[in-house]
């Protein structure tokens, strides 16, 4: 005899932690696209799907603690928070599956606290891994699946053979996250984003992208993205590639943005990043400025020719200024993203980047601090030369120092970074730009000076760290951390007002319950 009851839908729920603290992006609240395309891919299997995403809005952790399964996609600033989520829910009895760069790399590490890891990329892998969870099926042979054995020892399927066809992939439905309305920056169109490759030919030392997605470029098929993007025509939207390097197959680009100049009122403007080296084609130059890119970001890095050198970033100092102009000629903005810290980098070197960045021209900068993000090999390296002096990873969020640095004190690098925004974005080039009236800009720069100084009050703690640590008398045991307890506090009122809701009558009087 058979039930004619329908099946009831599992339910998955994705989280994306938020970093715990402030840094140049946190206006921006844009989803990374791991959660959400899981969840689309989730949902169109079945699944009742959705997401929340800190950076967005809240979680409600009531509609958490309901799922059959939480997934959790976390980079390395936010796998500390990451881990608490997972915690609190697995207490309770909520199976969790994590992924991301960070626990590719972290595998038996996430196993602390998570009850499977998806190594890598897992477009592929997850669906896999749904069809046998859902159906209580034995969930061993994923590929790229890490767990632990019935004795408890970590057991790391080979990942994949073959790398993820992007073509394959159906566009992210932003719908299912929570709040989502289309992020918005310091200008007024929405921003939306999007990507058309995947993968980096190139090796930067400090980098985690070929790690993660292999060194071969994959590229969607002009017409994959155009059908992505025929869905925000005539809304206004700002397209952010999140591509690592949007030109690294220029014949690839050059075919997307003809195609994207054929369709009148697609998008209003984009941007994504982009190498020096692009400028040298003045075909594509055109095409940018004609699909209206309204600026590029470009990992500059140094002008310190033994970090250029050393990181591998195949570029000088001269490419660096005359890729600038040409952009600046074309109408294309420049954001420029430079890193302190490398091992060379000295005071004076350092004052010599600010100084490019201030004379090049580029329309806005972030300075960074150099982080050892596990899967890189400045990572493996400063772990071998035991350099690594906080573990907390809620500090590698490229604000704070988190190594030893060599041939100046954490403390001396730090306030070169701290310094170097207070230049750049010094009152004089503010005034500057409310004599030229270029509002967004000086909002930027207002913004920017607000945000540097707000960093110094929230990390007051932190930076007296490292003044003590600069005194050869003094020895710290650097043990920083950041405590998530909202996040189980937050869990355990939830789970309380499942077991005892208020009952609706009285939710809505004017009364404290």
């Amino acid at each position: 005899m058979t039930s004619n009851t329908p099946r009831r839908k599992r339910r998955l729920v994705m989280l994306e932690p938020q970093a715990p603290g402030r840094h140049i992006y946190s206006r921006m609240r844009l989803p990374r696209l791991g959660a959400v395309l899981l969840a689309t891919l989730a949902r169109d299997r079945g699944w009742s799907a959705e997401v929340f995403v800190e950076d967005v809005a809240p979680v409600d952790w009531r509609a958490v603690l309901h799922a059959d399964l939480v997934g959790i996609s976390t980079i390395t600033g936010t796998a500390a928070r990451a881990y608490a989520m997972a915690d609190a829910l697995r207490a309770r009895g909520i199976p969790v599956i994590m992924g991301g760069p960070h626990v590719t790399f972290r595998a038996e590490e996430a196993l602390e606290h998570a009850d499977y890891v998806l190594r890598q990329e897992a477009e592929v892998t997850f669906p896999r891994f749904l069809d046998a969870f859902g159906r209580g099926r034995p969930v061993t042979d994923i590929p790229g699946l890490s767990r632990l054995d019935d004795a408890g020892r970590p057991v790391h399927n080979p990942a994949p053979e073959t790398p993820v066809e992007l073509d394959d992939l159906p566009s992210p439905d932003f719908g299912l996250i929570h709040g989502w309305g289309a992020a918005h920056g310091l200008g007024s169109e929405p921003i939306i984003p999007v990507q058309a490759t995947r993968g980096c030919p190139f090796g930067c030392t400090f980098c985690s992208v070929i790690g993660m997605f292999g060194r071969r470029l994959r590229v969607r098929s002009r017409d994959h993205v155009m059908a992505e993007l025929e869905r925000w025509r005539g809304q206004g939207v700002h397209a952010f590639f999140y591509d690592d390097n949007f030109t690294a197959n220029r014949t690839a680009a050059k075919r997307l943005l003809r195609a994207i100049e054929d369709s009148p009122g697609l998008l209003k403007t984009w941007s994504s990043q982009v190498r020096t080296d692009c400028a040298s084609d003045p075909d594509l130059l055109g095409l940018m400025a004609r699909t209206r890119c309204s600026h590029v970001f470009i990992g500059f890095e140094s002008v310190n020719p033994r970090v250029l050198r050393d990181t591998r970033k195949q570029q000088d100092v001269a490419g660096m200024k005359e890729a600038v102009r040409r952009f600046i000629r074309a109408g294309v903005d420049v954001h420029g993203m430079f890193v302190f810290g490398f091992d060379g980098d000295t005071p004076e070197m350092m004052r010599a980047t600010v100084d490019f960045a201030i004379s090049s021209g580029i329309w806005s900068a972030q300075f960074l601090i150099l982080t050892p993000f596990p899967g890189t090999p400045l990572y493996d390296g400063l772990v071998q030369e035991g350099r690594i002096h906080l573990t907390d990873y809620s500090f590698y969020d490229a604000h704070h120092v988190v190594f030893e640095p060599r041939g100046l004190s954490a403390l001396q690098l730090q306030l070169a970074q701290i310094q170097a925004h207070d230049r750049f974005y010094s009152r004089t080039r503010l005034a500057r730009g409310l004599f030229s009236r270029d509002w967004v800009r000086t909002a930027l720069f207002f913004y920017a000076r607000r945000l540097n100084v707000d960093w110094q009050k929230d990390n007051d703690a932190y930076l007296k760290t490292l003044e003590a640590a600069a005194d050869p008398q003094v020895r710290l045991t650097w043990d920083l951390a950041y405590r998530h307890t909202d996040v189980t506090e937050a869990v355990s009122r939830a789970a309380s007002e499942l077991a005892h809701p208020v009952p609706a009558e009285l939710g809505s009087l004017p009364i404290a319950m």
